[in-house]
Parts: structure tokens; C-alpha cells; sequence
């Protein structure tokens, strides 16, 4: 113990106090004001630093080849970058494409609609095309507003992006220094919450970020092949949009699958062929997002078991959106590193365990001499 650390509470000085009450208010201050500073792009920031650890072995690999560490980190982030901008090109291509076929063709879709319902609910074809035809108007209308919604955001999101991509190639390269900054600062005697922390969180993480990429990638494919089975239009568009709506667990495919069971349904006149698609979809989504996913994740982190993945990543979607994928398995980590910490050294000999065996023996004991 530091030598500081051996006075008493008794021992302190007005002085003391003041000085303590003094710098815990700045500590607060400068805590509150970091959080307003990066509380918006958090998550980018979070999601930086754990694509650099992803993307460590493949920089350090480049860089003993070129012997230039920021140059191969420059590579190694166009490995993200360069496939990103081409998916996202491609999709919105097609599906800008695709809508402008939607509204030139609008009067042929909702007669065919129309048309289809007839032939089950006779009598309703009329009441059918009106409220198609306000459908269109409002999808219209909420498209427009869904370009200004992201016009208004575009300072956030590009703001994101440039963290994103800084922190991991701030981490890609200052790796070194970064974690001797933070070792030379925290006391010798923290050093099992230091430990904790990073086993804890670092495993949470990397087993959360890798069930759900595997778990998007399979449910990209399995709707790719049910697309090319029943010869749906924008076959590869879709399961790409797939992967990306797997971001929202338990509702972010259904705005796939469904859509395209109404229209085997309506346009192609193929009950049995829309059912099988709907089923196959609705099973996809509830197994992956109740059971492979939080099984991928608490085989990947090794440290947690299903139902505390279960928990992180659902509890962590609800309340905190998308970011809750990253913030949700975070917060369980730092969780189970503080419990980890302050309960860790487990003694039979003091236990409540113990306590209660003695006390069943001593029950067992004079029952059987009362016997």
C-alpha cells in the first residue's frame, strides 16, 4: 500500500477535504463533458477500437512484408472500406432502379392486387384500389421524408464515420503506445480489475461481434437460395439487404421474407410457393435470433454461457437500438469484471455454501437420533 494510503479518515485536514471535494467535482466535470464530447458517436468510437483488434493480425502480417506500419494499416482499412463501397453502391443502384419500375408500373400492380383479392374476398375490388392508391401516396410521401430525415443526419453519420475509421487506425498504429498510457496510469494494486476488465469485455465483444456477422451471413444465404429457387427479381439485392437488416434482431428480415411471400402470393398466383417462403422466414428469424445467435456468442466469448448472451444482445437491442449489438454485451462484461473482482476469490471454507451443508448435517444428525 502506498504510503499516502496509510493515513487515517480521522487523520485529514480541512485542507484535505477541500482538496478532495475539489478535484472529485473536476473528475465529475471532466467526465460529464468527455461523455457530451463522444456521447453521439460512442459507438462508433467502440466499434473502431474492436475492428482494429480484428484487424491487428492482418496489419501486423503487411507490415513485416512492407515494413511500413502505416501504410499497412491504410490497407487493412481498405479491406473494409473498398467492399462496403462497392455493396452499398450496387444496392442502392438496383433498388433505385427497382422503385422507378414500381411507380411507372404503379396502375398495373394495383390492378393486380386488386384482381387477386377479388378472387377470395369477392366484392371488394373497388374499396381494394383506393386504399392502394393512398398506400402509393404515402409510401411516396414517407420516402420523401425518409430523404430528409437522412439529410438531416448526414453531419452525424459522416461525423461517425471519420471516428470510425481514425480510431482504427489510430489503434492500428499506436497500439503500443496506447497500452502503455494506460498501464503506466492505473496503480499496480488494480491490476486484477485491469485483467478482468479486458478478459471480460474484450471476450463479450468478440463473441457477440462474430455470432451476429456469422448469423447475418446465413441468413443472407438462405434467402439468396430461396430468391433463386422461386425466381424472385433483385435476388442478390435482397439477401445483401438481408445481412444488413440482421442488425435488428427478431423484425429486421421479416421486412424481406414478407414482402416477397405477398408477392408470390398476389403477382405470381403461388399460395403453396408463398407459404413455404413465409414459414421458412419466420423460422430463420426465430431460431437465429433466440438460439444460434446468442449460442455463436457465448461459444465465441468462452466466458459467458447462452443465457447471459441471450441477455445482452436482446435486452442490449431493446433498449439501446443497433448500438445495443456493441453496448449490451460491453455492459455485461464490465459487470461480471467488477463481480469478478470483488467476489472472485471463492473459499469453500467461508462460503454460505458450507454453512448450509453443516446445518443440513446437523439437521440429518438429529433426526436420526430422535429416530
Amino acid at each position: 500500500m502506498a504510503k499516502g494510503d496509510s493515513r487515517r479518515l480521522g487523520d485529514l485536514t480541512v485542507g484535505d477535504a477541500k482538496r478532495i471535494l475539489v478535484y472529485g467535482l473536476m473528475v465529475v466535470l471532466a467526465v460529464v463533458l468527455f461523455g457530451m464530447l463522444i456521447g453521439h458517436v460512442l459507438v462508433a468510437l467502440l466499434l473502431g477500437i474492436v475492428a482494429a483488434v480484428y484487424l491487428l493480425p492482418v496489419q501486423e502480417w503487411l507490415e513485416r512484408h512492407l515494413r511500413a506500419r502505416a501504410g499497412s494499416a491504410l490497407i487493412s482499412i481498405a479491406l473494409i472500406v473498398v467492399p462496403l463501397v462497392v455493396l452499398t453502391g450496387y444496392v442502392w443502384h438496383e433498388m433505385s432502379s427497382y422503385s422507378n419500375v414500381v411507380i411507372e408500373r404503379k396502375e398495373e400492380i394495383i390492378n393486380s392486387i386488386s384482381n387477386s383479392l377479388e378472387s377470395v374476398l369477392p366484392g371488394v375490388r373497388e374499396n381494394t384500389r383506393a386504399g392502394l392508391q393512398t398506400a402509393f401516396a404515402e409510401a411516396v410521401n414517407r420516402s420523401a421524408e425518409a430523404i430528409q430525415g437522412l439529410r438531416q443526419k448526414s453531419a452525424l453519420l459522416l461525423s461517425s464515420l471519420a471516428v470510425f475509421f481514425f480510431t482504427v487506425f489510430y489503434v492500428l498504429t499506436q497500439r503500443t503506445r496506447i497500452s502503455s498510457y494506460i498501464k503506466v496510469r492505473v496503480p499496480g494494486e488494480y491490476l486484477p480489475l485491469y485483467e478482468k476488465l479486458t478478459e471480460n469485455i474484450g471476450g463479450a465483444l468478440r463473441g457477440a461481434l462474430r455470432a451476429v456477422f456469422i448469423d447475418q451471413c446465413l441468413k443472407a444465404l438462405v434467402i439468396l437460395i430461396l430468391n433463386f429457387v422461386f425466381g424472385i427479381p433483385l435476388a442478390v439485392v435482397l439477401a445483401l439487404v438481408t445481412f444488413l437488416a440482421g442488425f435488428f434482431p427478431l423484425i429486421g428480415e421479416w421486412a424481406i421474407y414478407v414482402p416477397i411471400s405477398i408477392y408470390l402470393f398476389v403477382f405470381r398466383g403461388q399460395p403453396v410457393s408463398a407459404g413455404i417462403y413465409l414459414a421458412i422466414g419466420l423460422m430463420m428469424t426465430l431460431g437465429s435470433s433466440l438460439l444460434l445467435r446468442p449460442k455463436l456468442a457465448s461459444q465465441g466469448a468462452r466466458r459467458f454461457n447462452f443465457y447471459w448472451m441471450f441477455l445482452s444482445l436482446v435486452a442490449g437491442v431493446y433498449v439501446f437500438g443497433i448500438p445495443g449489438i456493441v453496448l449490451g454485451p460491453t455492459i455485461l462484461g464490465f459487470v461480471k469484471a467488477v463481480s469478478d473482482t470483488l467476489f472472485g476469490d471463492i473459499r469453500y471454507e467461508t462460503s454460505l455454501l458450507k454453512s448450509e451443508h453443516e446445518q443440513q448435517q446437523e439437521e440429518e444428525l438429529s433426526s436420526a437420533a430422535a429416530d
